[in-house]
């Protein structure tokens, strides 16, 4: 399992055609999340304004493919446990290698780099269709919540990912943690694969 999944409950099923995933209120962030935090404030902090979403211009797009593509290709996937001596290790890839958190925090900070706010890029815990945690980077756009996810180079909106969303990042503060309103159909499949999410409250 590539993080361990803190939750407020189980989502409801969304539907393919949502572009734009439903928040309900504040949960638990993940531990290693904290812990993260605790050592890396700057990595932790808001970085330009709040925004309800970020406009999707074709040089925008462009830049998430293009970060996507990069971590993608110079990051070696390897767990925690080889990597750190432990599970659920969130850290800034800084080696070249770590695991899905750790992708969609390098992802994360070059976005800001190139001038995107923080509030509209949100880590995001999810499970695949395998019954696995996973971790991913919710990118919020006009033109829907966009996935950018190191197991593939196409960027995909969150409801045509095949993952069961849980929780992300809010955007307000990106020390905070929301609940997401509505997996996908994929839910039913995942939890036949022994995925048993635990609340977090």
């Amino acid at each position: 399992m590539c993080v361990a999944l803190i939750t407020g409950g189980r989502p409801d099923d969304a539907h393919a055609e949502q572009i734009a995933a439903a928040t309900r209120g504040r949960t638990s962030p993940p531990a290693a999340f904290l812990t993260f935090c605790a050592k890396n404030p700057a990595e932790c902090a808001r970085s330009g304004p709040v925004v309800r979403s970020v406009s999707l211009s074709p040089q925008r797009h462009g830049e998430l493919q293009e970060v996507n593509a990069h971590v993608n290709a110079t990051i070696q996937e390897v767990s925690d446990l080889a990597h750190h001596g432990q599970e659920d290790v969130w850290s800034i890839p800084a080696d070249g290698r770590g695991d899905c958190e750790d992708f969609a925090l390098l992802k994360r900070k070059l976005l800001i780099q190139r001038g995107w706010p923080s509030s509209a890029l949100l880590m995001t815990v999810v499970g695949t269709p395998e019954g696995e945690g996973h971790a991913v980077l919710t990118v919020v756009t006009d033109s829907g919540d966009f996935v950018l996810d190191n197991k593939r180079s196409r960027i995909l909106l969150w409801s045509q990912t095949g993952y069961v969303f849980f929780s992300r990042v809010a955007q307000a503060n990106p020390r905070q943690w929301e609940s997401i309103d509505g997996g996908n159909a994929r839910f039913t499949a995942a939890t036949r694969h022994g995925f048993h999410p635990q609340s977090g409250r």
